[in-house]
């Protein structure tokens, strides 16, 4: 009769501890990411085949599958399958601890972290630090990150490695605000006027984000960069060429659109009849050799030629102009060059074919064909060399290079304008450039025309010896002028020229109206970012700026299905970092200790992560789990608990009336 007492007292305990349990499971039954637990009872020992109650062995969550409930927040977040998230307390001492939970209910920290309910930070594979040597490529040194006056996208993609991810964001400033027309001056040196500017940029940004795209595709093939087509076309010259007249003109097919350039009409300029000479024939018709006319013919085919390439220049996608007849075809405007009729024609599009129909001159309706020779075919690339290309072609277009040009009437003047004779004996000039805090000043002799000394000049820039300034710009004569162009995209530069007429100086700007730049002068930036799975988790930080990818903290979050965690701002996506996904071999072995976190034991295991999280687990944005607490299975426990708690407590009184009675009989 006492073992029934005792006993009895064990099924109390056991039905109380089964009460307990599942009031615990009915109180968290709207609880995110609750495991509903469930108690496990044992017979004790026996003696004689007579047990002596009951215990409890364990009381176990059960790790199944919760519903999903959708929200409208996208830091809402429920895993499905098998797994846990993975987040750090921080003490006020500094250590911390790493805790796992299935509760997806996050928000962003004071500090910018990802954070769930608690505060606690969640950890994943974090976005390296950007790396502006390697990971930035700016047409402005002084930024480093996209600001303000970044108003337009020129790419965005995301290219998953089977071990990282990168993010390619690149934008531009207003193009369409910065661009200007080339100058007329300088026809026949690859000038392009407003519109085609543009609509390069466009063709341009296209032909960059397919690179992107196809990068994304297949980002493991191998790299090599594409080639731009360059093609010579050779229209008739000398004595071949019988254009000269108003009404006649030259033409070229390319892919399949004929352009045609009429004849212009050019007076010889006296300057220009010495330079070509004499011995040039009757060209006019009049019977009369090395007349005027005979100039103004030539004057006249030089000038259609230029107007060709200028027209060849405004087609999308291609940039034209006049060479000479080297094996280098270098560029020139030179008369005794651009009378060969030769002109190259480019595609600024790296990898994008271009074809050469029909070249000819038409005069009195015959026609004289004229040759084409493709100089460097064009290659399509592949992988990030095919990127690069893209980019480099883009970034040249949008940001373009500085030209400064400096007109003989500018230059010999006094500083109101009125002109001054050159005098060969005294006059000089001088060119100073300003690098790094450094003055370089280049000087000319005296005893030289004004062209002998413009030449001086171009010399001394070009030179080696003058490597501070080589590096920096260029010089060239272009129809006439002197022109100083940066080397670099989109890198700015200023200069001063300086006349000397018999040792009165006269400081000279260029030509306002003249110079501008080879592209829209717009600024360009490309930024790299990368999400490394291989290195150490750590907490992720969401604010852009905190990141050095915009100077604007805060974006629109997004979470993957892999837990990739993107953040869109003005519409360009950064790839920011991946939520790590914790599995255990043994979920039931985790120790609860609330606030729906977890520890992990020595019954559970260690965390096991997989790269890119691979392990058939996935991420649900805008959702969460609800608990896997089931009222009303817990309200039948509980009634069936209740029950075995009122037959234990039988058990015990039946055992007490019993003793009383064997008191009574003793007495």
């Amino acid at each position: 009769m006492i073992g029934a007492l005792w006993t009895g007292i064990s099924g109390l305990k056991t039905a109380q501890s089964a009460i307990d349990n599942e009031s615990n499971n009915v109180a968290n039954v709207n609880t995110i990411g609750y495991k509903a637990s469930r108690v496990s009872f044992a017979d004790m020992m026996y003696q004689d085949s007579i047990g002596k109650g009951s215990r409890v062995t364990n009381a176990e969550k059960q790790y199944t599958q919760g519903s999903m409930k959708g929200t409208e927040s996208s830091y809402d977040l429920a895993l499905y399958g098998d797994g846990f998230f993975v987040v750090r307390n921080v003490d006020s001492t500094g250590t911390s601890e790493t805790l796992y939970t299935r509760a997806g209910n996050m928000r962003m920290g004071d500090n910018g972290t990802l954070q769930d309910a608690n505060g606690y930070e969640v950890q994943g594979w974090a976005m390296s630090p950007v790396d502006p040597s390697s990971d930035i490529i700016s047409t402005n040194n002084n930024w480093t990150s996209f600001n303000q006056f970044f108003t337009e996208i020129a790419g965005n993609q995301v290219v998953k490695f089977p071990s990282r991810v990168e993010t390619y964001a690149a934008k531009m400033t207003d193009y369409a605000e910065s661009a200007r027309s080339d100058s007329l001056v300088l026809t026949g040196s690859g000038i392009k006027n407003y519109a085609s500017k543009i609509s390069d940029i466009e063709a341009l940004v296209t032909n960059y984000n397919n690179a992107l795209s196809k990068y994304a595709e297949n980002p493991e093939a191998t790299s090599s960069p594409s080639q731009a087509q360059r093609t010579v076309i050779d229209f008739p010259d000398g004595g071949s060429s019988s254009l000269n007249a108003e009404g006649e003109q030259i033409y070229v097919f390319i892919n399949g659109d004929k352009y045609t350039q009429d004849y212009v009409q050019e007076i010889a300029t006296p300057e220009f009849v010495t330079a070509v000479g004499t011995g040039i024939g009757d060209l006019d018709g009049d019977g009369n050799s090395d007349g005027q006319g005979d100039y103004d013919v030539l004057a006249s085919r030089a000038a259609t030629y230029k107007a060709m390439a200028d027209r060849i220049s405004n087609i999308t996608g291609l940039n034209a102009y006049t060479i000479d007849v080297s094996a280098a075809n270098n560029p020139s405007t030179a008369f005794s060059d651009v009378i060969n009729g030769r002109i190259m024609i480019e595609s600024i599009i790296p990898g994008e074919e271009f074809v050469i129909g029909d070249i000819a001159e038409s005069s009195d309706n015959i026609e004289v064909q004229g040759t084409s020779t493709t100089i460097t075919d064009s290659v399509q690339g592949t992988g990030q060399g095919a990127v690069d290309s893209a980019m480099r072609a883009l970034r040249s277009a949008v940001a373009g290079k500085q030209y400064d040009v400096y007109r003989e009437a500018d230059v010999v003047a006094d500083d109101n304008g009125n002109p001054i004779v050159w005098d060969n004996a005294n006059d000089t000039l001088s060119y100073t450039m300003s690098i790094d805090g450094t003055d370089y000043t280049l000087t000319t002799a005296t005893g030289l025309t004004y062209d002998q000394a413009v030449a001086s000049l171009i010399s001394q820039i070009n030179s080696a010896a003058t490597p501070e300034i080589t590096d920096k710009v260029s010089a060239e004569l272009v129809n006439g002028q002197l022109v100083i162009k940066s080397n670099t995209t989109g890198e700015e530069f200023s200069g001063v020229m300086r006349y000397f007429d018999n040792g009165t100086e006269y400081r000279k700007d260029k030509n306002l109206e003249l110079s501008g730049n080879t592209g829209a002068g717009a600024e360009f930036m490309q930024i790299i970012s990368t999400v490394d799975q291989e290195t150490s988790r750590t907490s992720l930080q969401l604010k852009l700026d905190s990141l050095g990818l915009t100077d604007e903290s805060f974006g629109e979050i997004s979470v993957d299905e892999t837990g990739l965690v993107t953040m869109t701002q003005d519409g360009v996506d950064f790839v920011i970092g991946q939520i790590a996904i914790a599995q255990f071999a043994n979920n039931i072995g985790l120790e609860s200790i609330g606030d729906n976190l977890l520890k992990e034991t020595t019954k559970s295991g260690t965390a096991i992560y997989t790269i890119n999280n691979d392990n058939s687990t996935t991420v649900n944005e805008k959702n969460l789990e609800l608990s896997t607490a089931d009222l009303s299975e817990s309200l039948v426990n509980l009634m069936v608990f209740q029950r075995a708690f009122e037959a234990n407590s039988k058990s015990i009184t039946t055992s007490d009336e019993l003793l009383t009675t064997l008191i009574q009989l003793k007495r």
